[in-house]
């Protein structure tokens, strides 16, 4: 970082990759957090000798440089304090005669997170936005998971009888489409010596036991249920774009998928025929083989079968979500992408989180060789002449999103869809409004503050800078806890950036949003109650 790019980032100000400290004479004990909550997301730059003044940032310069930079790089190698070794890169500059320290810290592996401080894990901390946030006991079990050599997919699963675990017809398809893909192998193979063969049966004396990653490519609903407390994937159809009002409507069709991952791809499959005829005029209806498939429907099946390999299944609290929207589909996985950022586009075998899941499709040709399938999918959708598929790799979160704009065949209207699957009958369209009011209760949850409620109402008059929400939420100051609370509502999805490609441009105002509306309509209807 040269003086030049750090004067450009004390005019935008702190966000999820940079942090300012004063620190003139020591360090900070809020410098470890900052450490920490890098180390477990994305990296960043934590700089000291830069003081705030209200909205804006100054250079205060650090009076004992050597001191305070000795003082924090010798607490990083001291015993108890930090439980994983963390790559810090140090930089000095000299700005009008005063001193500057920069900590370049790197994101630690995810065999090497959760990284937490005083040895207590409870103080793990993780970046959104401008702030660092103590880690609740579900990101830090997603951690673990991660950071764990033995996979998630490849431990036994005995909560159910053999004979009662798996789902013949599951079993069957994946043996057809196995022997269409792969040549010199026997066919009659009974199922038992089939799957200890390929890894999903366990010996354990004289019995067999089939893995978690079996259970879930082919398991008897039984045995998903005692897996899986959960939804496989839920699957969404929507009349509206990504950048629409919420409509009255809020869902045209929708599957909650809580089966296998065969059946839940089986039932995929039957709504995308239904809703997007047009990419299936080549398709083989019985195999659906992919000789011929047309490259629209090649890129949709890369980004759901990755949905369903991907997954944090073990995260019993989320569930893979996709949405059919008018100008593109959503993909949202519980569960980040493993390795750099960077090198997601880029060829190459990457560590995945369900290799046993993840082995098994490859054998069926079902989806792509390792470290190749977002490269597919962006070049094929740019072939067909469409903007290229945009992602999200969450850290903080844990989640991974991933978004194919503008459709083959876009919906012209909710109305016409419902024609289409209700016949357009008065108490057919009733019955589905009464079936999406019932879902909608279901998971409605208004937990919101006072204050972030009145940021909505604000925000639903018109776009607000975040100093006149200061004024709205009753602070002075852009405390710690404002500062929580206004991501809060972004990652909620309540409020957006008006300039999201640039956060912390002295312009940026923040936006209602249809998630937002809706918040504020479940709130006044609570309070009504």
């Amino acid at each position: 970082m040269n003086i030049s790019e750090l004067k450009k980032l004390l005019n935008a100000g702190e966000w999820n990759d940079i942090e300012f400290k004063e620190a003139r004479t020591d360090v900070p004990k809020s410098a470890f957090e900052t450490l920490s909550a890098f180390a477990n997301t994305h990296g960043g730059c934590l700089v000291f000798g830069i003081a705030q003044r209200g909205e804006s940032y100054e250079i205060n310069g650090v009076e004992f440089p050597d001191k305070v930079q000795n003082d924090f790089l010798s607490v990083l190698h001291a015993d108890g304090k930090i439980n994983h070794d963390v790559a810090v890169k140090e930089q000095k500059l000299t700005i009008n005669g005063k001193t500057v320290l920069i900590f370049h810290v790197a994101e630690n592996q995810q065999t090497r997170k959760p990284v937490y401080l005083d040895g207590d894990i409870r103080r793990t901390f993780i970046r959104k936005g401008a702030g660092d946030y103590k880690a609740q006991m579900q990101d830090i079990e997603r951690m673990l998971r991660d950071a764990s050599a033995d996979r998630w997919d490849s431990q036994p699963f005995d909560r159910v009888l053999l004979k009662e675990a798996f789902h013949p017809g599951s079993l069957r398809w994946y043996r057809d489409r196995f022997n269409q893909a792969n040549t010199g192998f026997n066919p009659q193979q009974p199922d038992r010596d089939f799957l200890y063969h390929w890894g999903f049966l366990l010996r354990q004396g004289k019995r067999f036991i089939p893995t978690r990653a079996a259970i879930m490519l082919f398991g008897s609903s039984l045995a998903v249920h005692q897996l899986l407390p959960r939804p496989t994937l839920d699957v969404q159809f929507l009349g509206y774009a990504t950048g629409d009002a919420l409509p009255e409507t809020r869902w045209i069709d929708r599957i909650v998928c809580d089966d296998n991952i065969v059946q839940a791809w089986e039932q995929l499959v039957t709504k995308y025929r239904f809703f997007m005829p047009k990419p299936f005029r080549d398709i083989d209806p019985v195999t659906l083989g992919r000789r011929d498939d047309p490259p629209g429907f090649r890129v949709f099946r890369e980004a759901a079968v990755n949905l369903l390999i991907h997954q944090d299944y073990g995260d019993h609290s989320r569930k893979g979500v996709i949405k059919f929207f008018r100008d593109g589909i959503e993909f949202w996985n519980p569960g980040d992408v493993f390795g750099d950022d960077f090198r997601l586009w880029e060829p190459g075998e990457k560590e995945v989180r369900n290799p046993s899941i993840a082995m098994a499709m490859r054998r069926i040709a079902m989806c792509e060789q390792a470290g190749t399938g977002l490269r597919m999918m962006r070049e094929a959708w740019k072939r067909l002449g469409h903007p290229s598929p945009t992602y999200k790799n969450d850290r903080a979160r844990k989640a991974f999103e991933f978004f194919i704009p503008e459709l083959d065949k876009e919906v012209d209207t909710a109305s016409d869809l419902i024609r289409a699957m209700f016949g357009g009958t008065p108490h057919a369209k009733s019955q589905f409004k009464a079936q999406e009011a019932q879902v909608e209760a279901q998971e409605a949850q208004v937990d919101l503050p006072k204050w972030q409620r009145d940021i909505l109402s604000a925000c639903s008059v018109g776009d607000k800078t975040a100093r006149e929400l200061l004024v709205v939420a009753g602070y002075r100051n852009r405390t710690g806890n404002f500062k929580k609370g206004l991501q809060r509502l972004l990652d909620e999805r309540c409020m957006e950036l008006t300039i999201p490609e640039k956060p912390n441009s002295r312009l940026q105002k923040y936006r209602l949003t249809a998630m937002g509306r809706q918040r504020i309509s479940a709130s006044v209807g609570n309070a009504d109650k």
